[in-house]
C-alpha cells in the first residue's frame, strides 16, 4: 500500500482529498498543515510520497522539496497556478511532480500512484 503524507492548510481541500486517497486503496498516514509539520511527519512516519501544497502559512513548499527528499519520500507539489517556471523550480528541486487543484480528484489519485512507481507527472 502507497503511504503518504498529505500537506494542506485547507480544511475542507485537505478532507476530500483525503478520502479520495483512502477510497483509492492510498494510506494517509499524516496530515500537516504547516512546512514544519511536514518536515516532522515526513521524518516521523517515512512515507512513499508527500503531497505538498505549493503554499502553505509559513512558507513555500517548494522551498522544502529536498529537506523532503532526503527522508526518502517522493513530492508531488498540488497548486493553485502551474507555471513553467513553478515546473522547473519542482523539477530543480528533486520534486516528482505538480499537480493543478482544478484537476479532478481520480487525476490527483492516478499522479500519486505513478509518483509513488517512480514516475514523473507535471501538469500544466
Amino acid at each position: 500500500m502507497t503511504r503518504v503524507v498529505l500537506v494542506e492548510d485547507h480544511d475542507m481541500v485537505a478532507e476530500a482529498i483525503g478520502l479520495a486517497l483512502e477510497r483509492a486503496g492510498i494510506e494517509v498516514v499524516a496530515r500537516a498543515f504547516t512546512v514544519a509539520a511536514a518536515l516532522a511527519d515526513t521524518g516521523r512516519t517515512r512515507p512513499d510520497v508527500v503531497l505538498l501544497d505549493r503554499r502553505l502559512p509559513d512558507g513555500d513548499g517548494t522551498a522544502v522539496i529536498p529537506e523532503l527528499l532526503a527522508h526518502g519520500a517522493r513530492v508531488l507539489v498540488l497548486t493553485g497556478e502551474a507555471t513553467a517556471s513553478l515546473a522547473a523550480r519542482v523539477a530543480e528541486a528533486g520534486g516528482a511532480g505538480l499537480v493543478l487543484k482544478s484537476a479532478r480528484l481520480d487525476e490527483l489519485v492516478e499522479a500519486v500512484r505513478k509518483v509513488a512507481r517512480g514516475e514523473v507527472v507535471f501538469d500544466q
